[in-house]
């Protein structure tokens, strides 16, 4: 009998949180970029171990491929173009947030009733990855499948020489 329930205590343990999804980003453009993100919530199956809140991981990924379409949107110092990929299946067995290509840049932990977060160091030309997992005071669950974006960096303008030639004409 106590074997049953320790088999029982451990199923229930190994279950206690599923995994968040990322629904929602959103990018703000009044002067500068910021990605807001949403993710549904989730709530503990343990009732003597509540949802105590949700960390968002920003990694910055080196070498990034890109197969996605890109959203405009326009700001205060002009128009920029924002690279959405989707969240992708992957296998469960492979741990994607420990990948040698990233390099984690913040981790932001928000309260069991926020489900959302938002990333405000944003710079043009770098692909960031974002994932989320949610934790009790004992366990946490697997990180969210990942949501990619990168702001395209600005064009380049022809510079002009800080020297000027005036010419008088007769």
């Amino acid at each position: 009998m106590i074997k049953v329930l320790i088999a029982l205590t451990l199923v229930a343990l190994c279950q206690a949180l599923q995994r968040p999804t990322i629904v929602q980003s959103v990018t703000w453009n009044d002067n500068f970029i910021v990605f807001e993100f949403h993710w549904t919530p989730v709530e503990s199956e343990i009732w003597t171990d509540p949802l105590v809140g949700y960390k968002m991981r920003v990694w910055e990924v080196k070498n990034a491929v890109w197969e996605t379409k890109a959203k405009k949107y326009t700001s205060a110092d002009g128009e920029y173009d924002v690279l959405m990929e989707q969240q992708q299946e992957e296998d469960e067995s492979m741990d994607a947030t420990k990948n040698s290509e990233l390099v984690l840049l913040q981790e932001i932990r928000t309260p069991a009733d926020l489900p959302s977060a938002a990333y405000l160091n944003v710079r043009r030309g770098v692909t960031y990855e974002i994932r989320v997992s949610a934790f009790t005071k004992t366990h946490e669950s697997a990180y969210s499948l990942p949501r990619r974006l990168m702001v395209h960096p600005l064009p380049s303008t022809p510079s002009v020489g800080t020297r000027s030639i005036e010419i008088a004409m007769d």
